[in-house]
């Protein structure tokens, strides 16, 4: 394997641009809406695609003065593309669908959904859940991973059994084929 193709299979970024799936990334398909609750501050990360973006709910304590107006009755749409980052607070609803511009054909989109990192306290850093790191950047991508083997092997079996029934029915056809051959000289022969 060239090392251009190692860099690539090793980058979220650019399998996007290659057109692949991201690797590690949850994934959305056109036609499907996801509804998300957090219960923690988290980070939306789009990694591939556009996505139509509702956000409602409770608003961060700090807001600023000139906030629109429709972010200070809770609700507000966003439209995000690959690249873009958008913060959650905890208690949010977010629903997010694909967005396609009227025309196009609509692709998967690809995102990460990331734990924000609390804000320090004065007194020291705030210590994560144990094991979130370990369960996200490991234990989520194996199960995917899994999955995917899992898919990839029922394919294999279906395309197994069907290649073992058609070379059945070419070896009827052809047994078929031999015995018409053999049966009719047989028969036409005058007695």
């Amino acid at each position: 394997m060239s090392a251009r193709n190692v860099l690539e299979s090793q980058q979220s970024v650019q399998a996007a641009v290659a057109g692949r799936s991201a690797a590690g990334c949850w994934k959305l398909t056109p036609g499907r809406a996801l509804s998300l609750h957090p219960r923690e501050r988290s980070v939306l990360e789009i990694a591939q695609g556009r996505v139509w973006l509702t956000l409602s709910g409770a608003l961060p304590r700090h807001q600023p003065a000139d906030m629109p107006a429709d972010l200070l009755l809770g609700v507000a749409d966003h439209l995000l593309q690959a690249g873009d980052r958008l913060d959650i607070a905890a208690g949010q609803h977010v629903v997010m669908e694909v967005w396609t511009p009227a025309g196009s054909p609509g692709e998967d989109v690809a995102f990460h959904w990331h734990g924000a990192p609390a804000p320090v306290p004065a007194q020291g850093r705030c210590a994560l859940r144990p094991g979130a790191e370990w369960e996200c950047g490991v234990v989520q991508p194996l199960r995917d991973l899994v999955q995917a083997l899992a898919q990839g092997g029922r394919a294999v079996g279906l395309a197994g059994g069907q290649a073992i029934g058609a070379g059945g029915r070419l070896v009827l056809g052809i047994a078929r084929f031999a015995l018409i051959r053999i049966a009719a000289p047989r028969e036409s022969k005058p007695a």
